[in-house]
């Protein structure tokens, strides 16, 4: 056991290593260009972006902040549904503030966690709503890569909205589950524990995805801190409530591991160039 710790160590450092040197940094005066981030879930901006957020507010970059669902499903069971909506509407607005984004510029779509692909089409009239009234020119969002079906459902909505809005974007995709994949994380104790954390190594390609795919990065080294202080605002997901071992927190998560990938020296997105579609003269 102590060898293939050993082997995993090796492998997730070399990744790290290889991941540093082949993303290329986004540019001061891309990170001076207005944004928008869409979050299938409070938290997972701050987890997959925030380093980025504060980057581009240092620089003045306008940023507006969509969360796409109400984050009502992270601990069904464990509180009303309502109380916990209530509550993560809350620590996103706390989370935004924290990473320099005012209230006015964040938006609450509050459709239900866990079931975002049932509601496509009202999302995506929503999304270009949004994107028709402040023309960003830079979007962040979720990757489709092995990765939670609200995050997948997410991305094809962004991209959907994009199409009809019909203008020029860049679309940076951010990974969020796809780190929990061997070597980046230990297989856990359980069998089947073990089978769906090999199951997502299958799907990231054992860390190639994030390699191959994911060559834009920002370095983030001075306010990971600040990141840090962002994502504590979502004490839902940080801290058990009333100490109650049921309650998941994100530390949970591959003995800490998970949560360790978020806050490496850079983050990493896949980038996307989206022209805007020819119009045909005849048609008009």
């Amino acid at each position: 056991m102590r060898g293939a710790s050993l082997v995993r160590t090796a492998l997730r450092r070399f990744n790290r290593f290889a991941l540093r040197h082949l993303a290329r940094p986004l540019l001061e005066v891309e990170l001076r260009r207005p944004a928008m981030v869409f979050a299938p879930h409070p938290d997972d901006e701050t987890l997959g972006c925030g380093g980025t957020i504060l980057r581009k507010r240092r620089t003045g970059a306008a940023v507006h902040l969509a969360f796409l669902t109400d984050g009502s499903a992270s601990h069904a069971g464990l509180m009303p549904r309502a109380e916990l909506t209530a509550l993560r509407v809350d620590e996103a607005l706390a989370a935004a503030e924290a990473l320099g984004v005012p209230a006015g510029d964040v938006f609450l779509l509050g459709l239900p966690d866990g079931a975002l692909h049932a509601h496509h089409e009202e999302a995506v009239a929503r999304v270009t709503a949004l994107l028709e009234r402040h023309r960003p020119e830079q979007l962040f969002l979720p990757s489709i890569r092995a990765e939670h079906p609200d995050h997948v459902a997410a991305n094809a909505i962004v991209h959907e909205a994009v199409r009809r809005w019909g203008r020029v974007a860049t679309l940076f995709e951010y990974p969020v589950w796809l780190w929990r994949h061997w070597p980046a994380v230990p297989l856990p104790g359980t069998r089947a524990q073990a089978r769906a954390v090999l199951v997502s190594s299958l799907r990231a390609g054992f860390g190639f995805r994030l390699l191959s795919e994911f060559r834009t990065s920002v370095p983030i080294r001075d306010c990971v801190d600040q990141k840090r202080r962002a994502l504590a605002r979502h004490a839902s997901q940080m801290r058990r409530r009333d100490g109650d071992p049921r309650w998941w927190t994100l530390d949970d998560v591959s003995e800490g591991e998970f949560l360790d990938c978020f806050f490496q020296e850079q983050e990493v997105f896949r980038r996307i160039e989206l022209v805007a579609p020819r119009v045909d003269p005849g048609r008009r």
